[in-house]
């Protein structure tokens, strides 16, 4: 069984860390004796065994997985109650910069000691527009592009959009406690990663009847918050899956 676990986790290492390289300067057992005091203490021997007798790799996937941020159901909560205001604000004024016929989701990622990478930005864009659209709706997709990239300049400068526009939309999120947003009819908020996962906020344009209501509260991937609100919890490659209780 231990050696299925040690196969699967080096696939994904090679699937998931392609273009990322792990900081050489970090002295990996020093980190692992930090970051193993996130494991549940009935975990830490056995994760323990499997880091001793791991490759490098192994090692590395390890080290990258027990470093990424942490959050639960309670922050994202407690977020909404504190922040709500803002998180509307946010939802407003990213309507006026997104151009009618498109669909932009945008997210800031933070600079990543473990991986080496710098501050970046996630951009996809959708074109509205049936005749315009590509089999998959997206007309543009690229992750972890550099605040300077070419590509990232030229792609917002046909959106209309400046380094003055990133900055606001990144002022608004941050004044709101979240990192990334996607404008739709249902606008989704990405309110912080956990792991490989993600909790997001979904904003209705009106408040949900109960059958709406139903649809959006399985307990697993939709919470059903109040009036216009529903919480989302979306897994990753391994690890949480759905909401804790």
């Amino acid at each position: 069984m231990k050696k299925i676990v040690l196969l699967a986790i080096n696939i994904i290492v090679l699937n998931s860390i392609t273009a990322q390289e792990f900081n050489q300067n970090i002295n990996k057992d020093s980190l692992f004796q930090v970051v193993i005091q996130k494991v549940h203490p009935s975990k830490v021997e056995e994760i323990k065994k499997m880091y001793m007798e791991g490759d490098n790799t192994t090692k590395e996937f390890f080290l990258m997985m027990f470093s990424m941020p942490q959050s639960s159901k309670e922050e994202q909560i407690e977020n909404l109650r504190t922040n709500e205001d803002n998180i509307r604000t946010l939802i407003r004024e990213y309507s006026e910069l997104v151009p009618d016929s498109l669909v932009v989701f945008i997210e800031f990622n933070p600079k990543d000691i473990v991986l080496s990478m710098n501050e970046s930005i996630d951009l996809k864009i959708y074109s509205t527009r049936k005749k315009e659209k590509s089999e998959s709706g997206i007309s543009f997709q690229e992750w972890n592009l550099p605040y300077d990239s070419k590509v990232l300049l030229d792609q917002i400068k046909k959106l209309g959009w400046t380094k003055n526009t990133l900055e606001k939309i990144k002022k608004l999120l941050d004044d709101a406690r979240c990192r990334s947003i996607k404008n739709e009819n249902i606008v989704t908020i990405g309110f912080s990663r956990s792991g490989m996962g993600k909790y997001y906020y979904k904003f209705f344009k009106n408040d949900l009847n109960d059958e709406e209501q139903g649809r959006h509260n399985d307990g697993c991937s939709y919470i059903f918050f109040e009036r216009d609100i529903v919480l989302e919890f979306g897994g990753g490659a391994v690890g949480q899956q759905c909401f804790e209780e």
